[in-house]
This record gives structure tokens, sequence and C-alpha cells, in this order.
């Protein structure tokens, strides 16, 4: 069996029910693959020597700027799920409220140039926002105690918080401008994998496209199948995550994981002419290792 290696964005959730249904119901068995994945809590995209790695778009962008060879072969989302959540009792209800807020910030410089955007656009001063420098690994405990706002999937940590008892604010950032709607969460394989090991790389995207097809199709069935390989929360919380998460998974075709190019464009074209990343590349995306 050909084995691949896979790191994760995070700890799994339910951004990767579509990988634990492939593993789980042998689809990747069923291609002659056998594929570690591995995930934990990171801010700063990490290859560990493996063939593919999942991350924001701009994180893959920032790689390529350091000489390691990826290319994103697929997104998860059809569109991008990421936002600012806090506790409803801090008032911030749009990004220009995160001034004089406390928000979490992870260590690559294009953090703050996405989000200060996100204040400009809405009319506000990031220089005016407190930043506090931490990976977040428990949103329940951090908000409302070391931070007032953080960067987030929608699809768990505010579900976390609200099985908590929470009532939350939520600014999906695709919401206050397109160029906010990049590819994220989205994965990259390594040109190694891409030159060496084609058929591999589209066995393995073909067998995701079943996984994800059956997580959009019946979302409750899809987590429910792979429960013991996510966190330990309750089975209330999986499946309104896993619904919540359904209608973004597949295109109008109803498959899984194609880079719509001005997704990818915007954004990248934007850190660019920012400073955030050195030059375009023709190899920054494909969508040819995808099922067809």
């Amino acid at each position: 069996m050909g084995k691949l290696n896979v790191v994760l964005d995070w700890f799994a959730n339910t951004n990767h029910t579509g990988f634990l249904l492939a593993e789980k119901r042998g689809y990747f068995a069923e291609a002659g693959l056998e594929v570690h994945i591995d995930g934990e809590v990171h801010g700063v995209m990490d290859l560990h020597g493996a063939d593919f790695v999942l991350g924001p778009q701009i994180s893959m962008l920032d790689c390529m700027s350091r000489g390691v060879e990826l290319t994103g072969v697929a997104v998860l989302t059809q569109r991008s799920d990421s936002g600012i959540v806090s506790l409803k009792e801090s008032g911030i209800t749009s990004p220009r409220h995160l001034e004089g807020k406390r928000l979490t910030h992870w260590a690559p410089r294009w953090f703050h140039g996405v989000i200060g955007e996100a204040v400009r656009l809405d009319g506000g001063d990031y220089g005016k926002v407190e930043l506090v420098p931490m990976d977040v690994g428990d949103i329940v405990s951090t908000l409302g105690a070391a931070a007032d706002a953080t960067w987030v999937y929608a699809n768990w940590e505010n579900e976390e918080l609200i099985a908590a008892g929470k009532e939350i604010n939520f600014i999906n950032l695709a919401d206050v401008d397109p160029l906010f709607d990049f590819c994220a969460p989205a994965i990259a394989a390594t040109h190694q994998v891409l030159r060496d090991r084609p058929a591999e790389v589209r066995a393995f995207l073909a067998a995701l496209d079943r996984g994800y097809q059956e997580a959009a199709r019946d979302p409750e069935g899809a987590v429910l199948a792979v429960k013991d390989g996510l966190p330990a929360v309750s089975e209330a919380m999986l499946v309104r995550s896993q619904r919540h998460l359904a209608p973004l998974l597949l295109d109008q075709r109803g498959h899984w994981g194609a880079i719509r190019p001005e997704r990818w464009e915007r954004m990248a074209n934007w850190l660019v002419a920012n400073g955030y990343y050195d030059r375009r590349r023709p190899t920054e995306y494909t969508n040819d290792f995808l099922p067809v």
C-alpha cells in the first residue's frame, strides 16, 4: 500500500470528518492507501515531514515564500467559515469594535495585516486593539478571561461556546469583504508527492471526495460514525457542528475540494500588494488532482 502522511491544521474536529470517514469506511484502503493523520493546536504551519498539510491559504503562501515546496490541491469548504468570536457582553459586533478590546493572535505578520484590513474597512483603527499572543486551545476558558475576541472557525469554537451556555457574537469575515473569503482551511501537497506519486494523490483526494459528500448529505450519520476520532464533546454539539458545515462542503457539481480561482487570486494578489507575500508563483494551487 502507498503510505501518505497528513498534518491537520488543528486537532481533529468536524472540519475533518471527511478524512475520518475515508479512513473508517475503508475508502483509503480501497484506493490502496495507508494514510496517517496527525493534528495539534498550532498557529504556524509546519509539515513535520508529511506529504499533505492543512491550513489557511495565507499560511501556505507564507511557506512558499520561505522556500517550502507546496501546492494547494483542495479546499475544505466552498465558503470561508472563519471569523471573530466574542462573548455577547463584549459588544463586538463588527471589526471596528475590536478597538480597546483584547484580541488573541498568532505569530505570523500577515495575521495583523488581514485583521487590520478588516478593521480598517469597517472604519476602525487596528492600532487601538490590545493584542494577546497565544494559540487558543480552549476557547471557553479564554474569552472573558485572557482575551475578549479570537479568530476562529465557526464550526467548532462557536459550538463549544454555545455548548458551555455562553451567548456569543460572531463576525464572519467573508461578510465584511469578499477578500476574506479566501481558501481556508485548505490542503497543500509537497511538490515531491505531486511529482513522484500523482496517482496516489488523485486516489487520496477521490477518497476524501467520497467522505465529504457523505458528510454533506448525512451530517448526523457521518459525524456520529466517526465520533471516536473527535474530541469528547456531546453528540448534540457534534451534530450541530456538522449540520452547520454541510451546506459549505460541496460545489454546484456536488463534489468537494475545488479551489475557485477568484477566492485564491484575490487574497494572493492583496498579500503581494501589501508586502506580506514576496511574489506570485505558477505552482500555488491546482485542481488537476481532484476527481473530474
